[in-house]
């Protein structure tokens, strides 16, 4: 009988001891996950900043180095580096250009001929549609048979009977054309307008200028540009034209086209050169 009771005590004992042997390694189990976790939470806020790839993108044979565009963290908020934009180009807020005023009523019976470069004064909503004949590819020769909605600048010219026509053009012409040539059909195009619209006053814009970038392609070129403007403005001179500068007035310091004015293309214009083009305007007819 008291051996019986000694074997029931000695299982108690160890199933005892076997309990808190279980709570013991689950007590352990619980911390070690504890441990663990605070850990991930500790590496996790420090991979919150994005990683930097220092390998090169792998080019793929059927596409071409201007499909690959290549965004840095400063392009996708809009900041600039400082070094960035000291080296690649002259930044200067529209705020801070001097324009001359214009005055949009004061063309309102007026007619600009000129090629895709004037087509943006009714793009950019500076004049209206019926104010404008222009026409991309445009040039001296082509602009005396051209039609555009059915009908010549002549055509037009004469049904309008403007105040004032201002032809802007030529810079289609340089790449292919002599400028004596140009310069003649130009001048033609001007005795014929004249002719249509005898109590219209015809003048006879200059070539705007063009980027370095753009001049050394070889096309349309500063010293092209120069020797017709110089060539027309002394034709208008003994024609009774009256001639618009409005080439030095975009130019920069170096004799180029601005970037405050220039697009991208080096050709055309930002709308900031259409507000200069109409205040110069009116302020030397006025």
């Amino acid at each position: 009988m008291a051996r019986k009771k000694k074997n029931g005590l000695s299982i108690a004992i160890i199933a005892l001891n076997m309990v808190i042997v279980g709570i013991i390694i689950l007590l352990i189990v619980l911390v070690y996950l504890h441990m663990k976790e605070d850990i991930g939470n500790e590496r996790g806020d420090t991979a919150t900043a994005p990683a930097v790839s220092t390998s090169e993108p792998v080019s793929d044979s059927s596409s071409s180095a201007s499909d690959v565009s290549v965004t840095t963290p400063a392009e996708e908020t809009g900041e600039k580096s400082e070094e960035t934009t000291s080296d690649t180009e002259e930044t200067v807020p529209i705020d801070n250009l001097i324009l001359p005023q214009y005055n949009r009523e004061f063309f309102s019976n007026d007619l600009f001929i000129g090629d895709s470069i004037s087509t943006g004064l009714y793009f950019y909503d500076y004049l209206d549609t019926d104010n404008v004949f222009a026409e991309v590819g445009l040039n001296p020769e082509s602009a005396l048979t051209k039609k555009v909605n059915d009908v010549t600048c002549i055509e037009k010219a004469a049904a309008m009977q403007p105040k004032r026509i201002y032809v802007m053009l030529g810079t289609n012409g340089l790449a292919f054309m002599d400028v004596e040539y140009m310069s003649t059909k130009l001048i033609e195009l001007a005795a014929e307008l004249e002719m249509a619209c005898p109590t219209a006053k015809i003048c006879i814009i200059s070539l705007p200028p063009v980027t370095q970038e753009h001049d050394a392609e070889g096309n349309e070129t500063m010293s092209k540009i120069n020797e017709y403007n110089s060539k027309i403005e002394a034709i208008c001179t003994q024609g009774g034209f009256t001639y618009v500068d409005i080439c030095s007035k975009l130019k920069d310091s170096d004799g180029y086209f601005s970037s405050q004015y220039a697009e991208e293309d080096g050709l055309h214009f930002l709308g900031t050169a259409y507000a200069l083009l109409l205040g110069t305007i009116e302020t030397q007819l006025s």
